[in-house]
């Protein structure tokens, strides 16, 4: 069976994806319009009542489709161990954020089978966009495949998240923090790693950095920005693999080439 949505037919995931295409957004509003609750989870990590209703939903739905798959979750099932047939799913990416009041988060999802990521799906409800990416297939927004060397920019925009205090090793955040005065390039925090790297792989941010390591925070981002054609490598320059500890995107070649001579040493 193949599904045309108006752009071209995919082969891989289709009932998977039609799955996400019909209850992401529908969850995420029927979420909102509960009175939120605020908890702390950690140091410096809140969870909110929308993050568990969310994530409690769409588990159900995609139990009641695949009811022999399994989840790795940021609430419910974050010490599970991936297999295949694994939904990674964060229910609110930027929870501060959303806590605030400022729209910068994501729901975001990706699905791994057989060693790697194959599906991923982030919905942006401030702009009621939805991005997914199918492994071999593209990156997609709202049904139109884009690529990350599209968008030519007038300024060299870096994104970095924002200081994790979960990993105490600073050294690529010192380095490019240096590097962007001496060179006079942009930075932006903005406190959603879904989102960040959703705008990484649309080429809006030149380079990306972190060295976040949750598979719910990274797998959707990933998926996107090597179907859209970004360079994702490790801190020694080689070709990023799940698991490493630290992620460093480039646009293209010509950025990664001039901009490796300075970071990775």
């Amino acid at each position: 069976m193949f599904i045309d949505w108006g752009v071209r037919v995919l082969n891989k995931c289709i009932k998977e994806l039609s799955l996400l295409r019909s209850v992401v957004k529908p969850i995420y509003k029927e979420a909102i319009k509960n009175v939120v609750e605020t908890k702390n989870k950690g140091e410096q990590d809140i969870v909110t009542s929308t993050d568990l209703f969310i994530e409690e939903k769409l588990i159900e739905a995609i139990k009641e489709v695949f009811p022999n798959d399994s989840f790795h979750s940021e609430e419910f099932n974050n010490h599970s161990l991936l297999k295949n047939r694994t939904w990674v799913i964060d229910p609110i990416d930027g929870t501060s954020n959303y806590q605030a009041g400022l729209g910068l988060y994501v729901v975001q999802i990706a699905f791994y089978d057989q060693g790697d990521i194959v599906l991923s799906y982030v919905y942006i409800p401030s702009q009621d966009s939805i991005y997914y990416a199918v492994m071999d297939e593209g990156a997609y927004l709202n049904d139109h495949r884009y690529f990350t060397k599209d968008r030519v920019n007038a300024s060299f925009l870096i994104s970095m998240v924002g200081l994790t205090h979960k990993n105490e090793d600073k050294t690529y955040y010192h380095r490019i923090i240096d590097l962007a005065i001496k060179k006079k390039y942009k930075m932006r925090m903005l406190g959603s790693i879904g989102l960040e790297l959703v705008l990484t792989s649309e080429g809006i941010f030149d380079f990306f950095y972190t060295n976040v390591t949750n598979f719910w925070d990274l797998f959707p981002g990933l998926l996107l920005m090597k179907e859209a054609g970004a360079i994702i490598k490790n801190e020694s320059g080689e070709d990023y693999k799940l698991g490493d500890l630290n992620v460093f995107v480039w646009k293209d070649e010509s950025v990664f080439n001039e901009f490796k001579k300075e970071l990775l040493k």
